[in-house]
């Protein structure tokens, strides 16, 4: 039968170029002529069905590793269809990454490996296409992340692809703490092109994401990838280039909303360096500094822009309470985070230092400056949750730099002027509903009289409050 087939393929092939010529001359003809050809292909797709899969176990396996970069072992049941498109349909198999055959992936039922169909007539000579699997549960830990790096970064891969999946992340503990829905996953290279490509449509951490990874082969020491969050509404384009053996070089952009956040870093086993890229001032948030992985420190300065005040502070302690409350003792640093540019009649140049040490969390040394005025310096402060509410609470001491700017500021009667250069007074925040409170206003530091609070929720009622205060002073 070997004999046969191919000049089998060689007719279906002449009947396929002859039936156009048929069509003019005899209308029977041209209906015979279909149906034979109809018959023959039918038949050529399905000589493989003939073959015996028992032996050929040990030939998948070679294509597969071949052509995915991946080892199936524990095969079962072997069975070839034609139907939508020629496939191999395995019905049970564990799977294993090449460069790694003691640590398996999953176990995969029903494994469809679609095949080109020339040289069907021929079972050693059968081209594979792609992989493709359905609800797949992916089982993952830091060492199968690590497999899937090198394999995305080392392989040449025909397409692999997956619908509607699920994939676990565990620590080394075994604990699951990453559940994810993968509804569309599509890995290749691209030889064509000179590209290899990974994209992901799925759900993580209650959001819709959409992935997508490509190396150029032309410029193989670059890489590039674009994360998109639907909501909240959040794009990250990374692009990173391991020219150099030591340093790898990287570029990321974050945008939120209207903001960006432009990250330039390099990094390598020890550490990270992050730079500032001077070229971009307006309108761009920046992280600058230095991060060492053994032991981990961090020295940073976050420079944020086009931001509300009442944005980031929200944010700032909201995220310190829960840290606060999970903190690792080997997770210590600084971090700086300057606003500059603050859309706000009173207020510019937000200073908020943060110190980790030892699982506790310090915020003294931070500052804001009241426009032409002076400077609030904050210390000793403290978030606390009280009534299923977080508040913050901190000391404060104005500086004043302008007296005059400060009476005209908040409308103090010449009468009740003052000669001052400091203010003291403590400040309460609840973060859950926006609301201010002052207490223990005084202009000498030692003074601890009973604390009076007062809540603030506009300015007017903070240049009521300030104006009574200069009424006070001014009548001792």
């Amino acid at each position: 039968m070997k004999n046969y087939l191919p000049k089998l393929e060689r007719y279906i092939l002449s009947l396929k170029n002859n039936v156009s010529s048929l069509r003019s001359k005899n209308p029977f003809s041209i209906i015979i002529s279909s149906i034979a050809l109809v018959f023959l292909l039918l038949l050529y797709f399905t000589i493989p069905t003939f073959y015996n899969y028992e032996n050929y176990e040990e030939e998948i396996q070679k294509k597969v590793s071949k052509d995915f970069k991946l080892n199936l072992k524990n095969i079962s049941n072997i069975t070839y269809l034609i139907v939508p498109a020629p496939h191999f349909l395995i019905e049970e198999c564990d799977l294993y990454f090449a460069n790694d055959s003691n640590e398996k992936i999953t176990t995969v039922r029903n494994l469809k490996i679609n095949i080109y169909s020339k040289n069907l007539h021929k079972k050693d000579e059968i081209e594979l296409k792609n992989i493709n699997l359905n609800k797949l549960d992916l089982d993952l830990q830091y060492i199968d992340i690590k497999n899937f790096y090198n394999h995305l970064k080392y392989s040449i891969t025909k397409p692999i692809y997956f619908t509607n999946s699920n994939l676990f992340f565990r620590e080394h503990n075994n604990e699951i703490i990453s559940i994810s829905k993968i509804k569309k996953f599509e890995y290749f290279s691209n030889l064509q092109n000179k590209e290899k490509q990974l994209n992901i449509l799925g759900n993580l951490f209650g959001s819709d994401i959409s992935l997508k990874w490509k190396k150029d082969y032309l410029s193989p020491s670059i890489t590039e990838s674009n994360i998109k969050f639907k909501y909240p509404n959040i794009n990250i384009f990374n692009k990173f280039n391991n020219e150099e053996e030591e340093l790898t070089l990287a570029q990321t952009n974050i945008k939120f909303s209207k903001n960006n956040l432009n990250l330039n870093y390099k990094f390598n086993s020890e550490r990270i360096e992050l730079f500032d890229d001077e070229s971009k001032k307006i309108n761009y948030s920046k992280l600058i500094g230095n991060i060492k992985l053994d032991p981990f420190f961090f020295d940073l300065n976050l420079i944020l822009s086009g931001i509300k005040i009442q944005t980031v502070l929200n944010n700032i302690f909201l995220n310190l309470y829960k840290i606060n409350k999970s903190s690792h003792t080997n997770f210590n640093g600084n971090l700086k985070i300057s606003l500059n540019e603050i859309n706000n009649r009173l207020f510019e140049d937000l200073i908020i230092n943060i110190n980790f040490l030892d699982k506790k969390i310090s915020l003294n040394e931070s500052s804001l400056h009241l426009k032409k005025v002076g400077k609030i310096n904050f210390s000793d402060p403290e978030i606390y949750e009280k009534n299923q509410k977080i508040f913050v609470k901190s000391k404060i001491k104005f500086n004043v730099s302008n007296q005059e700017e400060l009476f005209r500021r908040f409308l103090i009667p010449r009468q009740n002027r003052v000669d001052l250069n400091k203010v003291y007074f403590e400040i309460e925040y609840n973060v859950d509903e926006g609301n201010y409170y002052l207490s223990n206003i005084n202009f000498n530091k030692g003074n601890n009289n009973k604390p009076i609070f007062y809540e603030i929720n506009n300015i007017q009622q903070l240049n009521n409050l300030i104006s009574r205060e200069f009424k006070k002073i001014s009548l001792e």
